[in-house]
């Protein structure tokens, strides 16, 4: 019965390991992306400087990366790593596994909205095995509020792959016999619920801030933050980039809160393809003109 279970798990994992990348582009394109980004070194072809950007889908549909690289070349030669459902902390500690594999751009960007900022949560499995170094479980579950048998499931993630990604392919194979099924969650969505007031999201992401560009500074990069465009009416972008700017930390802000209209939207969240190409188009000099500035 043991060998049996032995062996069972041994072809989750297998499965898992080869045989579900071939099969999900999603999950194959993070895995090339993650290989990009560890590989980067100070300058790129070109004697470009190379910059990683990292995030979650407000990266990965806002951005277009063939027209971003036209808008900041030679200058900068752009990468990017966006996961979908990361927030602050997934990106601290995966920033921490990505300098530890060896990637070392010149300048690093975190793609997130100031609610994903402030968010204690973290991506579950798929951070623990993809994001998180094994040294820094104790640290995950201090910052995150975890209890022991979240922390359990962490600790046994980091190291299995099956273990780590197992929700991921669970909704794949919902996709795949639902064809419906990603419109249904959209109306099945909870709504945000309301920040809270300005100063006490300032008060709670500065600290978050400084503790990115450190991080980014002790290992030889320049750090930013660029915060995407939302509809969140009770964002507090601005008085966050002046309250970085008095410390030298570079926040990002190519519109206003509610500057994009909501035609731009797909879900009064997310970019449509329109409203990607809109902000990409003034991303780029919006970048450049940060950067040379800095």
């Amino acid at each position: 019965m043991l060998a049996a279970v032995l062996v069972y798990f041994c072809a989750l994992e297998a499965v898992t390991r080869l045989a579900f990348p071939r099969i999900n582009h999603v999950w194959r394109g993070i895995q090339a992306d993650h290989l990009t980004a560890v590989s980067l070194r100070p300058d790129a072809v070109g004697k470009s400087a190379s910059m990683l950007i990292v995030g979650n889908s407000y990266l990965d549909v806002g951005v277009k990366r063939d027209d971003l690289q036209t808008e900041i070349a030679p200058s900068y030669s752009p990468a990017y790593l966006p996961i979908s459902g990361t927030s602050y902390l997934d990106w601290y500690f995966g920033l921490r596994r990505l300098f530890a594999e060896g990637s070392r751009p010149a300048f690093v960007g975190v793609c997130l909205s100031t609610r994903d900022l402030v968010s204690d949560a973290t991506s579950g499995g798929s951070f623990a095995n993809s994001l998180m170094l094994p040294r820094d479980i104790l640290r995950v579950k201090q910052e995150s509020h975890l209890d022991n048998t979240t922390m359990s499931d962490y600790f046994f993630a980091n190291f299995s792959s099956w273990m780590g990604h197992r929700g991921e392919i669970h909704n794949w194979l919902l996709r795949k016999s639902l064809p419906g099924a990603a419109d249904l969650a959209q109306h099945l969505k909870p709504k945000n619920r309301p920040l809270p007031p300005p100063d006490a999201v300032v008060a709670k992401a500065l600290p978050r801030l400084r503790l990115l560009d450190q991080l980014c500074h002790e290992n030889d990069a320049r750090f930013f933050l660029l915060i995407p465009p939302t509809r969140d009416v009770q964002d507090a972008s601005n008085e966050l980039q002046e309250a970085a700017a008095k410390e030298g930390i570079r926040v990002i802000l190519p519109f206003q809160h509610a500057e994009l209209p909501e035609t731009a939207f797909v879900d009064g969240e997310h970019l449509n393809p329109q409203g990607a190409v809109i902000f990409t188009e003034r991303l780029g000099p919006t970048l450049l003109q940060s950067l040379f500035r800095n």
